[in-house]
């Protein structure tokens, strides 16, 4: 089951919702928190039911560590740190079991486990330095598996869902918020189902070319994977930030108009910021903390560490790893940069970090380190001619035409127009958001249910 799937939009999602806020009348709050659980298994086991195992065992662990970590008292008491360090190796070895035995043995891969086994990670450290104070089965249960964000994020942490759980203020339905849910849900739908799609289309013909692409081919593929993957990602942020307002749980921001950067360190601010916060706060600082003197040099290791095992996150390929440590030098010149107090035109700016991230991104699509290098090959030389139509001919004329509107609508969008937050900062209940929600969810419905829906990209991470 996926968010850009029909019978999640009009069967699971309004029926959890009115379930869930008929449950919470109850004088046992339980019920409504099993019912929530309930439905995040259900929603969960749609993608693949052999799965489940994996996703209930690893919370279940984290839930007994955690227990040990919160007792007050006891032996355990003098052996936290210990176990703190013992769980954060579980799970680092838990996921590379399943995410990479694949280089060796044919092994089914866990849908979200990069996500929620960083989840649980965080989830234990704060339970170390004592940000957690109430902590049961059920809560951690729901906070680990709520469906909105178990198989693709945001990255949450703790303080930021129980305490809303738990609020007797969101156990009834708020109009304001549901109201606020299907907007933001209905604009996520849309940048997937029509946006995404519509460039997936160019990109995918452009990747999957057999002969080297021309210089104006080369751009055309990598641009239309740069937007693909963002409005792919990003939209699917905005239907899980969507649905979690229909339930009063407001969810971080995960993308503040990226493209709109000055620099690649103000890019990764606005990028995946969840994922960007977790390897700041839990790997960055303490590495930087560990040295005995910081000095610039230190500080762009230490981000290019950083930054190469984001690439290793990914997936076991060594593209992955190319795209990370393009970034990681990247990001340390930045630094450099910024010491040195060097000016740079806005435009300049903008231009150099967005050509930038096209550039390393087709590192992160391409199948292979030789695919790769050839595309950017393409799109710094003229040995492939100027311009061939060839890798486009398997788009039909009518998409072709459909498509391009929607890209330049698109790229409109990301220059000119609000981003996601802006909007649901913005929104208010009137005739003109009314007609504008109505008009993108009835044009979302019918491509999510054509042929050139897709699943989302993240998906496989």
């Amino acid at each position: 089951m996926t968010f850009n799937s029909l019978g999640y939009m009009f069967l699971f999602l309004p029926a959890v919702v009115a379930g869930y806020f008929l449950l919470s009348r109850a004088a046992d709050r339980r019920w409504s928190k099993l019912f929530l659980l309930a439905a995040s298994l259900v929603f969960y086991s749609g993608g693949r039911v052999a799965n489940l195992p994996v996703l209930v065992g690893s919370v279940a662990g984290n839930c007994l560590l955690a227990t040990w970590l919160l007792t007050p008292a006891g032996p355990i008491q003098r052996h936290r740190r210990a176990v703190l360090v013992t769980g954060i190796a579980a799970n680092v070895l838990f996921l590379c079991a399943f995410k990479y035995a694949g280089l060796l043995v044919h092994i089914a891969f866990p849908l979200g486990i990069s996500f929620f086994t960083i989840q649980q990670i965080m989830f234990l450290v704060d339970c170390y330095e004592g940000l957690v104070e109430d902590h049961n089965w059920l809560d951690y249960f729901v906070f680990a598996g709520l469906f909105p964000y178990v198989t693709m994020g945001p990255i949450v942490r703790w303080k930021q869902v129980v305490p809303q759980l738990n609020d007797p203020k969101g156990w009834r339905i708020d109009s304001d918020n549901v109201a606020a849910g299907l907007y933001v849900f209905v604009i996520g739908l849309f940048k997937k189902v029509v946006l995404a799609d519509s460039f997936f289309r160019w990109a995918d013909a452009g990747f999957s070319y057999a002969h080297p692409l021309s210089l104006a081919g080369g751009w055309i593929a990598a641009l239309a994977f740069t937007f693909q993957l963002y409005f792919d990602f990003s939209g699917y942020t905005d239907m899980a930030i969507g649905a979690g307002l229909m339930l009063n749980i407001k969810l971080p921001q995960n993308f503040n108009a990226p493209f709109r950067a000055l620099s690649i360190s103000d890019f990764w601010r606005r990028w995946h910021m969840t994922l960007t916060n977790f390897f700041t706060t839990y790997m960055y600082t303490p590495i930087i903390r560990s040295m005995a003197r910081i000095t610039t040099a230190k500080a762009m290791l230490a981000t290019f560490v950083v930054m190469v095992i984001i690439g290793f996150w990914h997936g076991a390929n060594w593209t992955f790893v190319v795209f990370g440590a393009l970034h990681g030098v990247a990001l340390a010149l930045n630094q450099l940069w910024k010491k040195l107090k060097w000016p740079m035109p806005a435009p300049l700016a903008w231009l150099s970090t967005f050509t930038f991230v096209v550039v390393a991104l087709v590192f992160f699509r391409a199948a292979s380190l030789a695919q790769a290098w050839q595309i950017v090959a393409s799109m710094f030389s003229l040995r492939g001619g100027l311009f061939n139509y060839e890798p486009w001919i398997g788009i039909g004329r009518v998409d072709q035409v459909l498509g391009i509107g929607w890209i330049l609508f698109g790229l409109a969008t990301q220059v000119r127009g609000k981003s996601s937050l802006e909007l649901q900062r913005a929104f208010r209940p009137s005739w003109a958001t009314v007609t504008a929600a109505v008009a993108l969810a009835v044009v979302a419905c019918i491509y999510a249910n054509g042929v050139v829906s897709r699943s989302f990209v993240y998906r496989d991470f």
